[in-house]
């Protein structure tokens, strides 16, 4: 199943400056995102590992005309999902980044994201690098 994602703000970020900038950019975007879709916080363009330079971008699946590219999702079978509350994101990134650091999980880094329902619930999309 492929996934289409429709950008209105992206910013090139870090680990050390995200969590200064990425709530900003949420409190600043909300009003121009569908009242009825679901939103998404998207991580692409990495750099190296989850310690290096990113792209981040709020979009929606909703088609809008917008300044940035789509960003294409090709196949979702080759991502591990967390699941989460909205007040436990930083706590499962941690979750994450701990699970790689145990080799539990092998992160591909390429397109990683959020995607917000409206009744508070979190998926916390990670690309693998496939088995075979």
């Amino acid at each position: 199943m492929a996934l289409t994602l429709y950008p209105i703000v992206q910013q090139r970020l870090n680990n050390k400056i995200a969590h200064e900038i990425i709530p900003a950019l949420w409190q600043n975007t909300l009003k121009q995102l569908p009242q009825d879709q679901d939103c998404y916080g998207i991580y692409f363009n990495y750099a190296g590992d989850h310690q290096a330079d990113y792209d981040f971008a709020i979009a929606s699946s909703a088609v809008l005309k917008t300044d940035f590219p789509t960003i294409d999702i090709e196949d979702l079978n080759v991502y591990e999902v967390f699941r989460c509350k909205t007040d436990e994101i930083y706590q499962t990134w941690q979750l994450i980044w701990k699970k790689e650091q145990q080799g539990l999980l092998k992160r591909a880094y390429s397109v990683d994201f959020e995607k917000y329902y409206p009744d508070g619930l979190v998926e916390i999309y990670i690309a693998v690098v496939p088995h075979c």
